[in-house]
């Protein structure tokens, strides 16, 4: 048995029920980026999980720039011959000698305070990021590639929800738009690569992504807020809490990227529960009805808008997942759900 917390097994447990072409997996290797990160991580852990509870023999190549982090989350499981990590930026020549049948790409910066920061740095790791990831998986002739994006891509529009074939304006004079447009082009990259040589590209838009492992305190509106409810803090709404926000949580987000890289046959896909939106306020409600024990309340803390940078200003439509749901996608759990499993992940961890 794998040794993770219980609540990340049940979700391995959960994902490998799924209706998912896992044998294309097997005996292969694995090329996975920015493995410190959630969905990353999840990835790794899926991979072993296939490895330790079926013998499926697949060989995992992580890709991380801090050592420290990758030690930290990983610890024993550096010691395994299964799991290899190579410590280097994207923004590098891809430096790995041995085979590869399917590429990861998760590596990207995701927070409001880095991309106002740090834009250049953005810009080179996602745009350059992707091209040095795509020469590499041409070099290895991998069976496919895998591109995680972001709805940031659709712009502004006047729609609630977008389809895949939607988009909308982004200005590009603004220093926040350094994300949206270094991701849409390192998705025209993988248009790209797959139209000059033919190589088997996918792309998995995904929204607000949930649960054990995520980063806390991080300036965005779910880190921070769950960061609230393990310090036993009242929950500050910097806004109106108006705002709207789709959630969706890892094991369903992880059952969707699978699904897109090894069932379904299209290009793009998005990955995101947003048949159930929830308002800031509603999530800060949620999150206090979901630990009364704690006699936590919500506060307001209305920022001035120079406190604000790095938070869009502009609406965005919610990705409207039909395709994949179509092709045979389904998220299962609950905002509810979700949130609580997170909570109790957090709280027997510490």
């Amino acid at each position: 048995m794998l040794a993770l917390n219980n609540i990340i097994l049940e979700d391995l447990e959960d994902i490998y029920r799924r209706d998912i072409n896992w044998e294309k997996l097997r005996n292969k290797t694995v090329f996975i980026t920015g493995v410190n990160g959630l969905i990353a991580s999840y990835f790794v852990y899926f991979l072993m999980y296939l490895n330790d509870e079926y013998c499926y023999n697949i060989k995992i190549v992580g890709l991380a720039r801090n050592e420290e982090k990758v030690r930290k989350r990983y610890g024993s499981f550096l010691d395994r011959k299964d799991f290899k990590v190579i410590y280097q930026d994207v923004i590098n020549k891809i430096q790995f000698e041995g085979e590869v049948d399917f590429i990861i790409h998760a590596a990207s910066p995701t927070g409001p305070k880095q991309f106002m920061s740090e834009p250049v740095d953005t810009i080179l790791a996602n745009a350059m990021g992707a091209n040095n990831l795509l020469e590499f998986a041409q070099e290895k002739g991998v069976e496919a590639f895998l591109l995680l994006s972001t709805r940031e891509i659709y712009g502004s529009g006047s729609k609630d929800f977008v389809k895949e074939e939607d988009y909308g304006a982004v200005n590009p004079t603004l220093v926040r738009s350094c994300y949206p447009e270094s991701k849409r082009l390192s998705e025209t990259l993988c248009a790209a690569y797959r139209q000059q040589y033919h190589m088997n590209c996918k792309v998995a838009r995904i929204d607000h992504a949930y649960g054990p492992g995520m980063l806390l305190r991080d300036g965005r509106v779910v880190g921070d807020f769950l960061g609230n409810i393990l310090d036993n803090k009242d929950i500050i709404l910097n806004s109106d809490g108006s705002g709207m926000l789709a959630l969706t949580y890892i094991a369903d987000v992880l059952a969707g990227i699978m699904m897109t890289i090894l069932n379904f046959e299209g290009f793009v896909y998005n990955i995101a529960n947003s048949e159930r939106t929830v308002s800031v306020k509603e999530l800060a409600e949620t999150l206090i009805k979901l630990f009364p024990q704690k006699n936590l309340q919500m506060q307001f803390e209305i920022l001035e808008d120079s406190a604000k940078a790095g938070y869009l200003g502009n609406k965005l439509g919610f990705l409207d997942s039909e395709k994949a749901v179509n092709e045979g996608w389904r998220p299962k759990i609950s905002l509810a759900e979700g949130m609580k499993r997170t909570i109790q992940f957090f709280e027997s961890t510490k």
